[in-house]
Formats: C-alpha cells, sequence, structure tokens
C-alpha cells in the first residue's frame, strides 16, 4: 500500500478542515491509545464512533498515523478498508488501535472520512480503568491550526502533569522540516520551559512538560506554540492528568493566523 493515498488525504484534509465546527465528511482524531501504560497504574485506551447523517447507508475508512519517537515512526501509516454504517445509525469502534489495527502499547493519531462525501459526526474516548472501580476518561476531538496556537490553563506540580501533542497529516514538502517551538508560562506570562519538536513526516509526536524544561511547580500556565510554515496543517493539545486518581482533561490548541501583539 502506498504510504499514503492521494484522495484519501485530500478528502481527509478537506473535512479536517471544517470538522471542529461543522459537519463534514470526516473528522480527526489527534491522539489515540492502544492499551498504552501510562505512569501510576493507567493503562490508556481509545474508541472512536462516527455518526452518519444521511438517511441512506455510507462507508467510512479510518487512517491511523504513527507516533513519532527516536527520530522515527513506530509503526506505518495504516488505512482501514471500508466500513459501511446504515442511514441515521453510529458505528463506534472499541480499543480502535488494537481492535482494527492490532497496534497495541501504541499512540497514533486518527482521520476517518466517507467514501462517498455523506456528513458524519466523529467522536472519541480515550480513558483508563479507576484504580477501584469505573474509568476515567476524556473527549479527544480535532481543531485544525496554523501559524501559532495556544493552550490555556496547563498543571504540571505534585498533583497534575501534562503532555503537548503536536499532529500532522502530512509530511513536509521534499527536502524541508516542520520545526514547532513551543514555550511554556506561568499565569504571569513568565517563561517556564521551552523547546521545539521536529517532523520529517506525518504523525503525532507527544512530550511531558519534563521534556521542555519545566519543573514540578507549575500551578496555572499557559502553552504557545509556533510553526515555521504558516501553511502547514497541524493539530495540537494538552493532556492534564490527575496523578493521583488518573482523571484527565483534553484542551486543544486554539489558533490565529496572526500573531496578537
Amino acid at each position: 500500500m502506498q504510504r499514503v493515498i492521494h484522495l484519501t488525504l485530500m478528502v481527509v484534509i478537506a473535512a479536517s478542515s471544517a470538522s471542529a465546527q461543522f459537519v463534514a465528511p470526516g473528522g480527526t482524531v489527534p491522539a489515540a491509545s492502544g492499551s498504552v501504560n501510562g505512569e501510576n497504574g493507567t493503562v490508556w485506551r481509545s474508541d472512536v464512533s462516527v455518526l452518519n447523517l444521511n438517511s441512506s447507508p455510507t462507508s467510512v475508512v479510518f487512517v491511523l498515523f504513527p507516533e513519532i519517537r527516536n527520530n522515527g515512526p513506530v509503526f506505518e501509516i495504516q488505512q482501514s478498508d471500508p466500513i459501511p454504517i446504515d442511514g441515521n445509525a453510529q458505528l463506534t469502534v472499541r480499543s480502535i488501535l488494537t481492535s482494527l489495527f492490532d497496534e497495541r502499547g501504541k499512540n497514533g493519531s486518527i482521520s476517518v472520512f466517507s467514501t462517498d462525501g455523506s456528513p458524519v459526526v466523529v467522536a472519541s474516548r480515550t480513558y483508563t480503568p479507576g484504580p477501584t472501580g469505573g474509568s476515567f476518561g476524556l473527549n479527544v476531538y480535532g481543531v485544525l491550526v496554523a501559524d501559532t496556537a495556544w493552550i490555556a490553563n496547563v498543571e504540571h506540580d505534585g498533583f497534575f502533569r501534562t503532555n503537548v501533542g503536536i499532529f500532522t497529516p502530512v509530511d513536509p514538502p521534499e527536502g524541508q522540516s516542520l520545526v514547532f517551538v513551543v514555550t511554556i508560562h506561568d499565569a504571569d506570562g513568565v517563561e517556564v520551559g521551552s523547546g521545539s519538536l521536529t517532523f520529517e513526516e506525518a504523525g503525532l509526536q507527544q512530550k511531558n512538560l519534563d521534556f521542555f524544561g519545566v519543573d514540578d511547580a507549575l500551578l496555572d500556565g499557559w502553552v504557545e506554540i509556533r510553526c515555521n510554515d504558516p501553511s502547514a496543517i497541524w493539530y495540537a493539545y494538552a493532556t492534564v492528568i490527575d496523578n493521583f486518581t488518573g482523571d484527565s482533561v483534553y484542551r486543544a490548541a486554539i489558533t490565529q493566523q496572526s500573531s496578537i501583539p
């Protein structure tokens, strides 16, 4: 299979650009987990649901993009066979990385689209079993950003930890790289950490705030992310996780094409 099927990618991009606010023929889940062991005994997995808004049947295709670690992808980009959904019906794929793609203990990003352009609504749930029963989860959703994006209200101390993730579904132009500069500020706007993530290919990178030099005393901070290519297509987010319960909050990055003075 080709690394990225051209038609598939064009549909995904067109759908994703509207998916955060309007009904579209697809959507994006920037971060998904396949029975991934986290800190403090957490084990993360992701379900993805697709609602067909048409009264007639459609089919959907899922594209799984890899997390990039140690300067390389942990697996190749994968595309599912079309999966049918009846009219006005909903499909939910439980633990999608393991059940549909057989990728266990790994993270990735998912794009989904209808094969005939039918409007769909995409939702996801990433969760871990609770230490005394039940589960803790978060709704992961895609908001397309560009140039510069911000994430408010992150915490990184003895009680909470924060991860920052960036997903790009398109390879950079040949011979070029996408470079994202991540800067962490405290509530007063003072810089408390920074670093960069470089992409040579499509995929997901997720880093704990320790990676950016933040110590364990950030009670109320915010994140700024700048990309070296204003035309690049990307998503960014932070997850803020309770170290004791595993309860989590997902915060999508919000963009403005030109910088705020």
